[in-house]
């Protein structure tokens, strides 16, 4: 046991496992095996990189499971030799089963079984206790009365599935995970060792650590720009929070208030282009579209959702005098600019490979992983030690953490599929949306709202991956059957499955801002509901006014960007009791009213007539305040 225990052995082969991951990714998407002549399938690299992923993570949390350590030893054993059975036999399992019944239902059986204790590790029983559900469905569907009832499937012929199907575990949402995900979360992994974070952190005090609110702005342009590039909200609170919430903390924010702003801040991180998170890379290969369609698309939402979180900051300073960093000394723009010449150069080269050589999304990151190593192990080779330079060691470290981050992504996508797998056969997921589209029949709204209650529900607990990919499966297909384009729709429940992140009662970013802040949870969480209110109003838009997704002429698109931008500056003004002088009075209903109707997509109400009524209404309010601001600045002090 001691062997186990105490020698740096195990530590060091969990690494190497880790390492091995991304390697494999970055193989398979150069298209090496096929280069070499071999005959191999994407579903067997991605079976060997998920069986790697599961023992690294058994070695790494042997001992801390509630099992002997022996057995999560034998765990890793088991992982690996069922990475290398599926890579084996994948090829005549997948296609003749049936002949081989014995051999399937084992392969299955062990493939269920480890999948779902590895992942009850690294995610928690929430996705477990989900499948679970799923599972006995397809056991016991025909008991279920009403349009849910379904066939039932029997046990073996379950498992025989999961373990050998290819629209299962080893399906497309596994192999977005492997050859996509695991790219860009290396990418981003390098970004961050060549001095990333420092450089997203002193840039964010050049552009926006000026006037009113000065501590919270930092904070939501740097989670802002790392959560770009993490992909995680919890990830990034735990990242970026440690400096930005005391920050905001010592210029007069409370507790709440600054571990409020970081959760929303960091979940929006997920909807930043040009990385977004890992739903993102799913949603393209899901609706088949290329990546930089669904980045175009994100982006005027993004500039909204973090707008808001700007002027509310703004707002509440200027009425609290509170986060204010006078004094503060900064690093001159040139010299940030210079510190961070490595991180730029990588977003350079990527932007560039996706929208000038129209390169697949995994294909340009893989060339700009090799650009941005090869010019950051150079530069340390020159000038050891200078910004934006990478030591052979800090190379290696840097693959090997962002291996064990991808280990986890893995293992849910592979949950996802497996589930999303049983609504297929059990026919499920078309009960389902016809149940929805009973609804949208009756009332779009109504649809919208219920897919809404539900995405939030389901992500209570839940990584935003698998959120996403089960309402891909339930409800997105409904709305695109009534009419409604693939991206609008799967924009829409890729949102609110987000806002699980900061939805109470379990708003896991917001949990853990707030225990960074020394603040209350629940309190942290429903301060955060109010501060990305806007975030819930956004995916209705989507469906209503597709031009905040850049679909429509450019007249439409700048008349929703400007009306949107109107919209949050009188709701939140009317809210705070405060723009940038106070809001008192009727004036305050007056504007969170005409706000609200200024964002509303009044032109399918009442024409358009109505709709720019309104917005030319909330314009006056907005040019009264201005000429009051002015007033107030001549009247001596």
């Amino acid at each position: 046991m001691t062997l186990f225990t105490d020698t740096p052995l195990i530590p060091r082969i969990a690494q190497i496992l880790g390492a091995a991951v991304p390697v494999l990714a970055l193989i398979w998407v150069l298209r090496l095996p096929m280069r070499a002549g071999m005959l191999v399938f994407p579903e067997q690299i991605a079976a060997v990189m998920l069986a790697i992923s599961m023992a690294a993570i058994y070695l790494r949390t042997r001992g801390t499971a509630g099992l002997p350590v022996w057995l999560d030893m034998a765990g890793a054993l088991a992982s690996l030799l069922m990475g290398g059975w599926v890579y084996a036999r994948f090829q005549v399992l997948s296609e003749m089963a049936a002949f081989h019944p014995t051999e399937a239902l084992i392969l299955g059986v062990c493939v269920v079984l480890l999948v779902m204790d590895v992942l009850r590790r690294v995610v928690g029983w929430t996705l477990v206790a989900i499948f679970a559900a799923f599972f006995a469905y397809a056991l016991w569907g025909d008991l279920i009365p009403g349009p849910l009832s379904g066939r039932a499937i029997p046990l073996a012929q379950v498992f025989r599935y999961l373990g050998t199907d290819s629209s299962a575990t080893w399906g497309a949402s596994l192999q977005v995970g492997a050859y996509v995900v695991a790219v860009f979360v290396l990418f981003g992994g390098f970004l961050i060792a060549v001095g990333g974070g420092d450089f997203f952190t002193q840039l964010s005090m050049r552009v926006a650590g000026k006037g009113p609110g000065g501590s919270a702005k930092i904070a939501v342009t740097a989670s802002g720009l790392f959560g770009s590039v993490s992909g995680s909200a919890v990830s990034n609170v735990m990242s970026t929070g440690v400096i930005t919430i005391q920050m905001m903390m010592r210029t007069g924010f409370s507790a709440r208030q600054a571990g409020a702003i970081e959760a929303v801040a960091s979940t929006g991180g997920q909807l930043m282009p040009p990385i977004m998170g890992a739903a993102a890379f799913l949603m393209a290969e899901i609706i088949q579209v290329p990546y930089r369609d669904i980045l175009v698309a994100a982006l005027l939402p993004a500039f909204i959702y973090y707008l808001s979180i700007f002027i509310q900051i703004d707002f509440l300073s200027r009425r609290d005098g509170v986060g204010t960093l006078a004094g503060e000394r900064r690093v001159a723009m040139l010299r940030v600019l210079a510190n961070g010449w490595t991180p730029i150069l990588g977003f350079v080269v990527l932007l560039s490979g996706i929208f000038m050589l129209n390169l697949q999304a995994q294909v340009a990151a893989t060339w700009t992983i090799f650009v941005l190593l090869g010019v950051a192990l150079l530069a340390h080779v020159l000038r050891p030690g200078m910004p934006g330079s990478l030591s052979p060691r800090a190379a290696w470290d840097a693959l090997a953490t962002t291996g064990m981050a991808t280990a986890e992504v893995l293992l849910v996508t592979a949950a996802a599929g497996m589930i999303v797998g049983i609504l297929s056969a059990t026919g499920l997921g078309f009960s389902l949306s016809m149940m929805l589209l009973d609804i949208g029949g009756a009332s779009l709204f109504g649809m919208l709202v219920v897919t809404a209650l539900v995405a939030i529900l389901l992500g209570l607990g839940l990584p935003t991956t698998a959120v996403y990919l089960l309402l891909a499966s339930l409800a997105a297909p409904a709305l695109v059957q009534l009419g409604i384009a693939p991206i609008p729709a799967h924009m829409f429940v890729f949102y609110f499955g987000m806002l699980s992140m900061i939805t109470p009662p379990i708003a896991l970013a917001s949990f853990a801002a707030a225990t960074i802040a020394g603040a209350g949870q629940i309190q942290t969480a429903v301060e955060s509901f109010r501060v990305g209110w806007v975030a819930y109003l956004l995916p209705f838009l989507f469906i209503y006014k597709p031009a905040l997704l850049m679909e429509g002429s450019w007249p439409e698109i700048l008349y929703v960007a400007v009306s949107s931008v109107l919209a949050l500056a009188l709701v939140c003004g009317g809210w705070l009791r405060h723009g940038f002088v106070p809001v008192e009075g009727l004036l305050r209903p007056v504007w969170i009213i005409v706000g609200l109707l200024t964002i509303t997509p009044l032109s399918q109400m009442g024409g358009y007539g109505l709709e720019l009524g309104v917005s030319a209404l909330g314009a006056g309010l907005m040019l009264h305040h201005l000429m009051a601001v002015r007033r107030h600045r001549q009247v001596p002090a």
